[in-house]
């Protein structure tokens, strides 16, 4: 499981590209091509010139990104705008995959670069508060609302040269759909303490001098609008390094195809629910929890052009994904374990498990751990899984394939099969409920009226798109989770290795960040970014609100709890307080009534690294949540009542005092075996110790 999430991880960020065209000139000029601007104020006209390269930023093509001089005007879009790539942006790959976006991620990371700069002056993910500070060296303005977005800024510590590190800004908040976004830097100074001179180019747009750029002289209108709102905010115009802006794509241009698949596939199958094949799941296994391992397939609609690895979605006339007409359906394999706890006096609910990445379905029966067959059993849940194509161990030879041949373009297939895959699994919970459910021989074990779902690990992170879409189950669990993927990648231990994959083909660590990136604009079809935001509130059409459980392992290894905080803040969710520590943006509460909440575990690790590295010291807490006696009993609790307790106490697994007052800290249980400190975590950020 944890290998699969570290292949994942890399191949979804190495998915930014794909193989190379150029963008269609505009008949006038090659280089200017008027725009709508998005949300120009008081009927001022805003044009952006269509750029390859940026001259704001000469030393490297693509920044600063987003930028809405990477789009050009589209009156067929919801946004009145679509992305246009250039060859040289692209980095030779293709940029067809992006072409059908109308803007970029509400996930997105900003990037820019100024040599020289040093971030000395930027907060980082412990110093929220500067960003909504007057005096803050960066903002983010939501143009229409006036706000300043609350984020973090950092710098690349993972560049061993000061020559390619990238600035990075993130968001701590999800960006709204369809909307305009002006990002600026002040006050950034060279290790000498020299204030950063900006480039030629935002230099004649900034002082109004001349250029013989033709993009500046298309922008002095962008500009005096850019300028004007960020003096609204007591940015002088004299003091800015660099500024720009850019709008976010549209919640159609996320959900759109997803939505669609699903109510087509619901249309085909009726009230009836999927038909199924039982099969036989062989005789080695015994357990002392399961009285019934059931293994089979059942049919859903195909939207691919092959069922098997490597292809790719089929498309109709409206541009929405379409039925194969070949080959219409496809057998999927299932497998479902039934507890002994569970009688036809007494079903078990079902529970849909999402697996992590690159993993199978195999994982409900708990591998060499006997945590998930002794819930099952204790609590009386029958666990069921399938894979989630796209991302199981069958898509793997053919992703880590097109990895080692650099092809990118390729890697587009992993987000169309995961369309596919998110189809698959709403089907599962919906014949549970249904076909399943009137089984002759396992039926009556099962309670058809009540399913719910619970995954870890990527399981937790795509269980989103799941309860987002899904209209069977009310609640849902998502275990050590985060979003988005572009802010959890480069904090992850299990990128390591892939960014080296990566090295081999793109040698600037600016281009890696510029990958992710546009990676994030894809992965929205298909991962949290999308679809948290529609869990509770603002529900799709013919689905149900539901509520979440989110809980996190402090300095986990593989997902960073600052993704759990991002996602925490989308779904609303208060934080429960379990004696850990609070948490920027989120109200504390020491009980819920009913809705969703987020919780942390603490293994006593010294703290997580400041920067964009990877806690590595210690034991890896990531999979040591769920088997807690106390996360055991707030599962089972909230699937049945929906509402949420601190259940940690002494008896919990780790004999330490803080327990018995309730505080969920298990500090023997990770491994700091070696008296590591918070220095020790912080030296993590050094350059040296970069990778």
């Amino acid at each position: 499981m944890i290998r699969a999430h570290s292949i994942l991880l890399a191949i979804v960020s190495l998915s930014a590209c794909s193989t190379a065209s150029s963008v269609d000139d505009c008949d006038t000029n090659p280089v200017l091509c008027p725009g709508d601007g998005g949300v120009p104020d008081a009927g001022v006209e805003i044009s952006y010139p269509l750029l390859d390269c940026d001259p704001l930023v000469p030393e490297f093509c693509g920044y600063p990104f987003p930028s809405n001089v990477y789009t050009e005007e589209d009156a067929d879009t919801v946004t009145g705008r679509r992305v246009a790539f250039g060859e040289a942006f692209m980095l030779g790959n293709d940029p067809g995959p992006w072409d059908r976006s109308d803007g970029f991620s509400a996930g997105t990371p900003i990037l820019a670069f100024l040599p020289g700069a040093t971030g000395s002056e930027l907060g980082g993910p412990e110093d929220i508060e500067q960003s909504l500070s007057d005096t803050s060296p960066t903002i983010v303005l939501d143009v229409e609302s006036g706000e300043r977005v609350p984020h973090f800024a950092e710098i690349d510590v993972r560049s061993p040269t000061a020559e390619q590190r990238s600035l990075m800004i993130r968001p701590v908040v999800r960006l709204r759909d369809d909307a305009r976004y002006i990002v600026a830097f002040r006050g950034l100074h060279d290790a000498g303490g020299a204030t950063i001179e900006p480039s030629s180019a935002f230099a004649a747009l900034r002082d109004d001098t001349e250029s013989n750029d033709d993009s500046i002289s298309a922008r002095r209108q962008l500009y005096d609008d850019i300028f004007e709102h960020l003096a609204d905010l007591g940015w002088a115009r004299d003091e800015i390094q660099i500024a720009w802006d850019f709008n976010t794509a549209s919640d159609q241009n996320n959900t759109r195809w997803l939505l669609s698949m699903r109510d087509q596939a619901f249309e085909l199958l009726g009230e009836g629910g999927p038909e199924y094949t039982l099969g036989d799941c062989g005789n080695e296994w015994e357990s002392d929890y399961i009285a019934f391992r059931v293994c089979g397939t059942y049919q859903v609609p195909l939207f691919m052009s092959t069922p098997e690895p490597g292809g790719s979605l089929l498309f109709g006339e409206d541009g929405l994904p379409k039925v194969n007409e070949e080959t219409p359906w496809a057998d999927i394999p299932f497998e479902l374990d039934i507890p002994k706890s569970a009688s036809p006096d007494n079903p078990a609910p079902s529970v849909q498990y999402g697996h992590g990445l690159f993993g199978d379905r195999e994982q409900i029966h708990g591998g060499g751990s006997q945590h998930n067959p002794s819930f099952m059993n204790e609590y009386n849940y029958a666990f069921v899984a399938t894979e989630l194509q796209g991302m199981s161990t069958y898509d793997f030879d053919t992703v880590a394939l097109l990895l080692a041949v650099g092809d990118f373009s390729g890697l587009e297939t992993m987000f169309d099969r995961l369309h596919q895959g998110f189809v698959n699994y709403l089907l599962l919970t919906r014949m549970m409920k249904t076909s399943f459910a009137a089984d002759e021989t396992y039926g009556p074990y099962i309670k058809g009226e009540e399913a719910y779902y619970y995954g870890n690990s990527q399981g937790g992170i795509m269980g989103t798109v799941f309860m987002a879409l899904s209209p069977d189950v009310e609640r849902g669990a998502l275990g050590v989770m985060g979003q988005p993927y572009s802010l959890l990648l480069f904090r992850s231990v299990d990128f390591n290795d892939f960014l080296e994959a990566i090295k081999l083909h793109y040698k600037d660590f600016r281009e890696h960040q510029l990958l992710i990136g546009l990676a994030q604009m894809l992965w929205d079809r298909v991962e949290p970014t999308g679809y948290t935001q529609h869990i509770r509130t603002n529900n799709f059409p013919n689905t149900n609100p539901k509520e979440v459980l989110a809980r996190v392992a402090v300095a986990d290894h593989q997902v960073p709890t600052l993704g759990g905080h991002i996602m925490a803040r989308t779904l609303d969710a208060p934080l429960l307080d379990q004696g850990v520590r609070e948490v920027w943006g989120l109200t504390t509460v020491t009980s819920t009534d009913g809705g969703s909440f987020y919780a942390e575990y603490d293994f006593g690790l010294p703290g997580e690294p400041l920067c964009n590295m990877p806690m590595s010291l210690c034991g890896d807490p990531h999979t040591d949540v769920s088997p807690r006696v106390s996360a055991r009993d707030q599962l089972d609790e909230f699937f049945q009542r929906g509402t949420g307790t601190n259940h940690c106490r002494l008896d919990d697994g780790d004999p330490h005092p803080a327990a018995a007052e309730g505080v969920c800290s298990y500090p023997s249980i990770a491994g700091c075996n070696m008296g590591e400190t918070a220095e020790d975590t912080q030296a993590l950020c050094l350059p040296s110790a970069t990778p």
